[in-house]
C-alpha cells in the first residue's frame, strides 16, 4: 500500500520528541508529561510493529491508515498545547513535535484526497470500459459470436440472443439471455444505462456461462451449472415463434423469464480502416537453466499511420501450473520501417519506463529485442503468429474509428486479466 508518510521516519521522530517533552515537563506539568510519555510508548510499539511487518514482507498495511493519522494528530495536538509553556527545552520539543505532526497530518490529508480522486477516476474508467465493450459486443453478429461463441442455430426459438420481455415478481433483474450452439447459457444484467454484463461476480471466471444445456426427450432445453457459489438449474421451452420461457433455479429460488429473440445486424468490414491490426504473436519458451519453467511473451499490435499501440502479456511460470492473474500491459511506439516498430511499455499514469524494445516482422515470425525484463537474459525472443492467452475484449477492439479505438484501448484494456495455464 502506498502511504504519504514513511512510518519509520514518523514514529521514531515522534517517540524521541515526545520522550524529550515528557522529561522537560515532568515536574512543571505532570498531566501533559504523562500524555507525552504515553505517545512515546505508543510510537515505540508501532516502530516494533513496522519492523516486524517489513521483515515478513507484508504488502497490505491497512493498519497504517489508522496509526499514521492517529500519531500525527496526537503529536500536533500535544505540541500546540505546550509550545508556549516553560521551560525553554519544553518549548523546543513541543515546537518540533507540532511541526512533525502538522507536516505528517497535511501529507496524509493530501494523500487521502488524491486517493479519492484516483479511485473516482478508476471507477469512471471501468464504467466506460464496460459500456464500450458491450456496445461492440451487441453491434453485430460477428462480435456477438466472438464473445459468446457461435450462434448459427438462432432459427430455433430458444437459441441465440434472447431479450427479457417480462419476469416473475421478485426475480433478479436479468435483461438478456444468450444460448450458443454449444449449449452454453449466459445470463446478463444491466447495472447502468448503455451496458450489460454477464451475471456473476467480477472475478477471473466472471465470463463463464451460468449453465450447460442440452435438449431433453420432451424437447425442453435443460441443464445445470455453478455460479456465484451456488448451483444453477435452467429450463427453456418455446412459447411461440421467436418466444421462449426460461425457468432459472438458483439458491433454492425459482425465477421465470419471458424471452424474445432479437436480431443483430451483420458486421460491416471497412475497406481501409484507420486502425490496422498488425496481428498477434506469442511464444512460451522453456528456460535453458530450468526446463520446467517457461517464459511467456504475447504481443498484440495495432498501427495508425505509423504510430503504434499494443498489448504485452508475459511472465515466468512452471509447467503444469495455472497463473490466475496475468495483467496485460500497454505498449506505445512508432513504426521505424515497413515491418519494424520501436515500442515501449507505458505505465498506468502514462509514464514511460526502461522496458523498450524493437518489434520486427520477418519470415512469418516476429522478433523482439531490447528488454531483458520482458524477454529474458538475452533480451530477445522469436514469436509465432498465435495467441497463447487471449480475451474477447481484444478481438472486439474497434478499428473503424480511431478516436473510439483510443477510448476502447484506454478503458476496456485497463487491468485486462489473461489467465494462463502453462503446458
Amino acid at each position: 500500500m502506498r502511504v504519504a508518510t514513511d512510518p519509520m521516519l514518523l514514529f521514531p521522530a515522534v517517540a524521541a520528541l515526545a520522550t524529550g517533552l515528557a522529561f522537560a515537563l515532568w515536574r512543571r506539568n505532570r498531566g501533559v508529561a504523562v500524555m507525552s510519555a504515553v505517545l512515546s510508548v505508543f510510537s515505540a510499539l508501532l516502530i516494533l510493529g513496522e519492523r516486524a511487518a517489513r521483515a515478513s514482507h507484508a504488502n497490505i498495511r491497512v493498519d497504517l491508515l489508522v496509526t499514521i493519522p492517529a500519531v500525527s494528530v496526537a503529536a500536533l495536538t500535544i505540541g500546540l498545547l505546550t509550545v508556549r509553556r516553560p521551560p525553554a527545552a519544553a518549548r523546543v520539543f513541543a515546537a518540533a513535535l507540532a511541526f512533525v505532526g502538522g507536516v505528517s497530518s497535511a501529507s496524509f490529508a493530501w494523500f487521502t484526497v488524491r486517493t479519492g480522486i484516483e479511485g473516482a477516476n478508476i471507477t469512471r474508467t471501468f464504467d466506460e470500459g464496460y459500456r464500450l465493450y458491450w456496445e461492440e459486443t451487441i453491434r453485430c453478429q460477428g462480435n456477438l459470436a466472438r464473445r459468446f461463441g457461435t450462434i448459427d442455430r438462432a432459427s430455433e426459438p430458444c437459441r441465440g440472443n434472447l431479450v427479457v420481455a417480462s419476469r416473475s415478481a421478485g426475480s433478479y433483474p436479468f435483461t438478456r439471455a444468450i444460448l450458443n450452439d454449444a449449449g452454453e447459457f449466459y445470463l446478463l444484467f444491466s447495472p447502468a444505462g448503455g451496458q450489460e454484463r454477464i451475471w456473476g461476480l467480477d472475478s477471473i471466471d466472471s465470463d463463464r456461462p451460468a449453465a450447460q444445456l442440452a435438449t431433453a426427450s420432451n424437447g425442453v432445453l435443460s441443464g445445470d451449472g455453478f455460479k456465484n457459489g451456488q448451483s444453477v438449474h435452467v429450463e427453456l421451452r418455446s412459447t411461440g415463434p421467436g418466444r421462449c420461457e426460461a425457468k432459472v433455479v438458483r439458491g433454492g429460488r425459482t425465477e421465470e423469464l419471458d424471452l424474445t429473440q432479437a436480431g443483430v445486424p451483420p458486421c460491416a468490414v471497412p475497406p481501409n480502416p484507420p486502425v490496422r491490426l498488425v496481428g498477434a504473436w506469442g511464444a512460451a519458451e522453456a528456460q535453458a537453466n530450468s526446463p520446467q519453467t517457461k517464459r511467456l511473451a504475447q504481443i498484440w499490435l495495432w498501427d495508425m499511420d505509423g504510430s503504434a499501440r499494443g498489448l504485452f502479456a508475459g511472465t515466468l511460470a512452471t509447467i503444469g501450473t495455472n497463473v490466475p492473474f496475468l495483467f496485460a500491459r500497454r505498449l506505445e511506439g512508432k513504426r521505424r520501417a515497413e515491418n519494424e516498430w520501436d515500442l515501449r511499455v507505458v505505465e498506468r499514469d502514462g509514464v514511460e519506463n526502461s522496458q523498450a524494445f524493437t518489434f520486427t516482422l520477418a519470415g512469418g515470425h516476429a522478433r523482439v529485442a531490447g528488454s531483458s525484463l520482458l524477454f529474458g537474459p538475452t533480451g530477445e525472443m522469436l514469436l509465432d503468429p498465435q495467441e497463447i492467452v487471449s480475451h474477447p475484449r481484444i478481438a472486439l477492439a474497434p478499428v473503424s474509428d480511431r478516436d473510439r479505438f483510443a477510448r476502447y484501448f484506454d478503458s476496456v484494456f485497463f487491468n485486462l486479466n489473461l489467465p494462463w495455464t502453462v503446458k
